[in-house]
């Protein structure tokens, strides 16, 4: 379900927090892209008693229906979203929302409607969306043909599927235990839950739910794999072995399959077997990093040389360059992380324990700001927010990279060309109840944020003792908290 956010760029004192419209909506949204959503709707719900504006009104109902929805309260949320056609009779994504909750609730003959609707009022909203495959699914569950929960499993699953991006292991695992319930004999949830499990630690869980998953679909060859991994993580590689050699037959030529082969024969002491495992998956890809590593550690190949992209070519080219320019340099350092910047002329990021991360903008003066930890907290969330609102129609490049305090790094990177995401990337994971050490974000998108309309650019924040930060940024935001 689309949620939409609010532009504003007002700043209050600390003691107007708990009443500013705009410090709640923001608060609200942030809880959202963390999916909080029972405060997210406590902090909505404020946020109606101290506006009175239709628009503001409108976005506030919009995100309630989608907290809603979230929870499975579905009359709640088709109230919501009522009271957002009450403001706009004609908003469509409105129309859009009243299809997929009443799709969710099983109320197949008003999803329809809605999705008539929405398909004969926006037809080029509607075929991004593929509205009509949407109604032929709709009509073969009307008919008998797919069990009652096909839509709503489908619609956990794709939030499963981003969830997985930035490690939210633990929303992942009440997704899965949701789709169970819904549609037991389906293996996506059990398998889903596997994962969960798998990355989380509990092991044991990981394999009942994985077994589970395969009772429902034998030969699913991803299963198969993660029994595999599973028995290797419990310490049996023997056992992963034979699991592994399973999901093989199935797909000979899957790279992650013949190195994880690799690992379990070399587990096994079985040196040799382990060499011929690694060196078939570089037949296939010569340049498969992994079974490089495992070879040059063992004494059998050099170490793995990962060339330079083009723009790491430039930026490298490009450093002493800039940091010539500056007459008033500063100096910034946290662990690997450099940053020198001067107001007038520019930036230079430098990470030592990353050579492929790196910034350079030469196009200052910066807007800078102090921020503080909560407000930090905020905007993380709500970067959160965005990385679930981009897709191949409104963005062309995003990334986010993370430095916490105990040296997680959570890094996210998408690129999309000709509404194709032709390149992405995620490490690690996004924690946004810790305040981070360093915190870029670099955005070219039409989404339309509280950061720019459309949003572009870069933000930097480094947590700098003793002062509460340094925000820099190009993306249009002068300031920002207290």
């Amino acid at each position: 379900m689309t949620r939409k956010t609010h532009k504003t760029s007002r700043a209050v004192s600390q003691s107007d927090r708990s009443t500013d419209p705009v410090i709640l909506f923001l608060h609200s949204t942030a809880m959202m892209g963390d999916e909080r959503w029972e405060e997210a709707i406590a902090t909505l719900q404020r946020f109606l008693e101290w506006v009175d504006k239709p628009t503001d009104r409108g976005i506030a109902y919009q995100n309630l229906g989608a907290c809603y929805l979230a929870l499975d309260r579905f009359d709640e949320a088709l109230a919501a979203v009522d009271e957002v056609l009450h403001i706009q009779p004609d908003e469509s994504e409105a129309i859009y929302n009243r299809g997929v909750i009443c799709a969710c609730a099983s109320r197949f003959p008003e999803a329809v409607t809605a999705f008539e609707l929405y398909m004969h009022n926006w037809p080029d909203l509607a075929r991004q969306r593929e509205i009509q495959l949407t109604l032929r699914k709709l009509r073969r569950i009307e008919s008998g043909k797919l069990p009652p929960g096909t839509y709503q499993l489908e619609h956990l699953q794709e939030q499963i599927s981003y969830n997985l991006e930035v490690d939210d292991f633990h929303l992942v695992e009440n997704k899965a235990r949701r789709i169970i319930a819904l549609v037991l004999d389906r293996m996506e949830g059990h398998f889903a839950l596997g994962l969960a499990c798998l990355e989380l630690g509990r092991y044991p869980e990981a394999l009942e739910a994985f077994q589970a998953a395969l009772l429902r679909d034998p030969d699913d060859e991803e299963t198969l794999y993660n029994i595999g991994q599973t028995y290797l993580k419990l310490y049996q590689p023997e056992i992963a072995l034979s699991w592994l050699e399973r999901a093989q037959r199935r797909k000979p030529k899957d790279l992650a399959v013949l190195h994880q082969l690799g690992v379990a024969c070399e587990a096994m002491k079985q040196r040799e077997d382990a060499i011929r495992w690694w060196k078939r998956t570089l037949k296939i890809d010569p340049h498969y990093e992994l079974a490089l590593w495992r070879l040059h550690e063992i004494g059998e190949g050099p170490e793995p040389d990962k060339p330079l992209s083009p723009n790491q070519i430039r930026l490298n080219a490009m450093t002493p360059v800039v940091k010539a320019r500056m007459r008033k340099p500063q100096v910034f350092q946290k662990g690997d992380v450099t940053l020198t910047y001067d107001e007038q002329v520019g930036f230079v990021l430098e990470d030592t324990g990353n050579p492929l991360n790196g910034t350079i903008h030469a196009g200052g003066p910066f807007k800078i700001a102090e921020i503080s930890d909560e407000d930090l907290l905020d905007l993380m969330g709500l970067t959160k927010m965005v990385l679930r609102l981009i897709n191949e129609h409104n963005t062309r490049d995003i990334a986010v990279l993370t430095y916490y305090a105990d040296d997680q790094i959570f890094n996210y990177q998408a690129r999309f060309d000709r509404s194709k995401r032709i390149e992405f990337d995620s490490l690690g994971h996004f924690v946004i109840t810790e305040v981070p050490r360093f915190f870029k974000l670099r955005i070219e998108s039409d989404l339309a944020t509280p950061y720019g309309n459309p949003m572009q650019g870069k933000l930097i924040y480094l947590n700098q003792y003793p002062r509460p930060g340094i925000l820099i940024s190009t993306l249009g935001v002068e300031h920002y908290g207290t």
